[in-house]
């Protein structure tokens, strides 16, 4: 009996080894093909989700599989970060395991992409843009000169999408250490802007923007498509 149990034992853990090799086979196979896909400079990270693989890779469906892509540039704007999601993903397991993956078909994508502030500011086209999160909306700072006077003016701010454009435009705006009528018309659209962002890899359309501590976050999804270089 003891004999019996050790076997099993070695036996699910020899299984379990086989998992997790296949595994990484998997996620380099596909990395490759979402590189070409999304015309990126690197591998992204990739990770299947779900235990066991195998029996996902047996069915050549995932329900979710995680990709993360370095900082790239897209439309002239750095984005520092995208995370996607791609559901009920279907690759073949002979393709996955054996390094031919042509194409990868999914059900949806989900995504987020990260807009850090420093980028955001220097693309705004006002020489000495700060930026700062204050909760939802953005304190945008830069020293202007309006009616004679150059001064430091910063803007309470709301941040959106129109398009594929962030369109950045002050609630309120106050000049430190002073203020008056005249200064406050004169000021009146100076700190607002827009950026005009590039086509997100995937065939990813942009939904909502977001604040964060982190920078501007850009939602994004796709309904069922087939992620190919093709």
């Amino acid at each position: 009996m003891r004999k019996l149990v050790i076997g099993l034992l070695v036996l699910l853990l020899l299984l379990g080894v086989a998992d997790r090799v296949a595994v990484r086979v998997a996620q380099e196979q596909v990395a490759k093909k979402l590189r070409e896909t999304g015309q990126l400079s690197e591998d992204p990270k990739v990770t299947i989700r779900g235990f066991p693989f195998l029996t996902q890779a047996l069915a050549g469906r995932y329900d979710r599989i995680d990709v993360e892509t370095k900082a790239f540039t897209r439309g002239g704007v750095v984005l520092s970060k995208l995370d996607v999601s791609l559901l009920g993903a279907r690759v073949p397991a002979g393709d996955a395991l054996g390094g031919t993956v042509r194409s990868v078909p999914v059900e949806g994508l989900r995504a987020t992409a990260v807009v850090r502030y420093v980028d955001l500011a220097g693309k705004s086209g006002i020489s000495g843009l700060r930026i700062v999160p204050v909760g939802e909306q953005l304190d945008i700072s830069a020293r202007v000169t309006v009616a004679g006077q150059t001064v430091t003016a910063t803007a309470r701010s709301t941040v959106r999408l129109r398009g594929r454009t962030l369109v950045v435009s002050a609630r309120s705006v106050k000049v430190d250490g002073q203020s008056s009528p005249v200064l406050d018309r004169a000021l009146a659209g100076r700190l607002d802007f827009t950026v005009p962002l590039g086509t997100l890899p995937y065939g990813l359309d942009l939904t909502a923007v977001r604040v964060d501590p982190s920078g501007v976050v850009l939602v994004a999804a796709s309904g069922p498509t087939v992620l190919t270089t093709r």
